[in-house]
């Protein structure tokens, strides 16, 4: 298991953080501040024996590393375990149909970690990302995951082909997404068992992957830019599988 010391800054993420309090360190906050939101997650943070300190904003600006903390941030370390089911027998003890996000090599922590707090938002089954191929999980991701990654069950894997054969032995139809694909994602049957894969910022899917997917779809815009940020995508995806597994013309 290792072991990631990472922020979370801002009350949004703060809460979600407070959430899991065995693995919050401190509570820091700006000195300055004595509102009833702060009193009310000092209060959470105290119920949980969270060391609880105030500080200057000079040094909740150095800690948030550029993010916006509005005078709250929590320092604290989370053990990134392997899930406890290989991904085939975790596949197989799901009681709804599935949702898979894969992730194909993602490089940027920043569109990592959105990616991930989407996933979340979204309450997939699970994320796959490549072990060697892609952006690792670093307290930069935790961070812009703002509290999403500990509600998601994340399989780092090493050998690809072997993750696309499991995948299709347990029912799940794979979906690629390619900016060039001919058919539009609005127009994709999603309400079956899915897994959603999304390449690389800058190469898109790698080429073994897209030959391995079932189906390869666009999500169609109609302005000069065509490809859109691999996070943004990703919520678009996601989104619209939901919405048609809720639409009240499914049967």
């Amino acid at each position: 298991m290792n072991t990631i010391v990472s922020t979370s800054c801002g009350f949004h993420a703060v809460q979600n953080a407070l959430r899991h309090p065995d693995n919050v360190e401190v509570l820091l906050y700006d000195v300055e501040r004595n509102d009833l939101r702060l009193k009310e997650l000092a209060e959470q943070a105290r119920r949980s024996q969270i060391q609880i300190r105030a500080t200057e904003k000079k040094e909740l600006d150095k800690l948030s590393a550029g993010v916006r903390h509005q005078g709250v941030i929590v320092i604290h370390t989370t053990g990134l375990a392997k899930p406890s089911l290989p991904l085939e027998e975790y596949l197989t003890q799901l009681e709804r149909v599935p949702l898979l996000l894969v992730l194909d090599g993602v490089q940027d922590p920043q569109n990592l970690g959105a990616c991930l707090r989407t996933a979340a938002a979204a309450g997939v089954d699970g994320v796959i990302l490549p072990r060697k191929k892609g952006c690792p999980i670093t307290a930069t991701v935790m961070r812009v995951a703002a509290g999403g990654i500990s509600h998601l069950s994340i399989f780092e894997e090493s050998n690809w082909n072997r993750v696309m054969t499991t995948l299709k032995n347990s029912g799940l139809w794979i979906v690629g997404t390619d900016e060039n694909a001919e058919n539009d994602i609005y127009s994709t049957d999603l309400v079956r068992p899915v897994a959603l894969v999304l390449g690389a910022e800058d190469k898109g899917l790698r080429r073994l992957t897209r030959k391995q997917c079932d189906q390869v779809v666009r999500i169609p815009a109609v302005g000069g830019i065509h490809s859109l940020n691999v996070s943004v995508a990703t919520g678009i995806a996601l989104f619209e599988v939901l919405r048609q597994r809720r639409s009240p013309l499914q049967k």
